[in-house]
């Protein structure tokens, strides 16, 4: 059979694009746009209901109701306290507490359990695996807003302080300045905050409303921010030069972040790379021996 180049060409450009396409496809469902995001930023987003749950939550949410009493005296206080932590961390979604996370996962254990069982009586056991591992469901979607709205308190963090230590600058008090601050740059940073606004209106003093924002959030930058305007306060070091110097080291840290984060993203390029061109340079090279060889195929399948 004679060497027919540009159909072994043709062969692998058409096979790289498949798999080019697939890969492309597949990275689209799985994230979401920077664009997506930004805009998240800048628009207000309103508190989620009942209604915006999620349908599986809501068919475990049903299930697992009856049983709170249940797991509430299986879970001690002190593991409480620590879901009630993540959930924070999470930004409470779907208005998620303490008792609605109790009684969803007993749900999920009674669904995708009982689930597993009978795929697993059946001799389906890839099947009952994959369905075991919905019972993590909730805990990985807390994860996951977790990490993304700690990436979204990094990007806003050094802008924010910047406009805070111009207002106050501007002779406003703090209190003030942060409120107005909230107001003009809403996002994840402007609700965390005026939820510290908040507790200190309830009577909390500002030492112990900004340490429970640092508890309920996992970001070295935001801790940082919150000891160093302490220790500025104690001090008695002008508050405005405390901001513009905190916001310099914020930008200092985000760049540091950044970096650490596009680290992580190189093995990930790697794998999407070999995915998409590993494939079609096999096809490349195995369209090229058969069409360049002079292979029986009749002998091959016994003809």
């Amino acid at each position: 059979m004679s060497l027919n180049l540009p159909l072994i060409l043709l062969i692998g450009l058409a096979g790289a694009a498949c798999v080019m396409m697939f890969a492309w496809g597949f990275l689209l469902m799985r994230s979401k746009t920077q664009v997506a995001a930004d805009i998240v930023t800048v628009v207000k987003k309103e508190r989620r209901t009942d209604d915006d749950t999620f349908i599986l939550h809501r068919i475990t949410e049903l299930l697992g109701r009856p049983l709170l009493p249940l797991a509430q005296g299986m879970v001690s206080q002190e593991r409480q306290q620590g879901i009630q932590k993540r959930i924070d961390a999470a930004g409470r979604p779907e208005g998620l507490t303490v008792e609605r996370y109790l009684y969803r996962k007993a749900g999920e254990i009674i669904l995708y359990g009982g689930l597993a069982l009978y795929l697993l009586f059946s001799d389906q056991t890839l099947l009952a695996f994959v369905s075991l591992a919905f019972v993590a469901m909730t805990d990985l979607s807390l994860r996951t807003d977790a990490n993304e709205r700690q990436d979204q308190i990094q990007r806003q963090l050094p802008d924010f302080l910047d406009v805070m230590a111009v207002t106050v600058g501007a002779g406003l008090s703090f209190r003030q300045a942060l409120s107005r601050v909230c107001d003009s740059m809403p996002g994840v940073l402007a609700d965390e905050f005026r939820l510290t606004l908040q507790q200190m209106d309830l009577g909390t003093s500002r030492r112990e409303a900004f340490q429970a924002l640092r508890a309920r959030n996992n970001n070295d930058s935001l801790g940082r921010f919150v000891t160093a305007l302490q220790q500025a306060e104690e001090l008695g070091a002008p508050l405005a030069d405390a901001l513009v110097s905190i916001s310099q080291d914020m930008r200092r840290d985000d760049a540091q972040y950044l970096r650490r984060k596009a680290q992580k993203l190189n093995p990930r390029v790697t794998g999407v790379t070999a995915a998409t061109m590993l494939p079609g340079l096999l096809l490349l090279i195995g369209g090229g021996l058969l069409l360049g060889g002079s292979m029986d195929f009749g002998s091959v399948f016994g003809g």
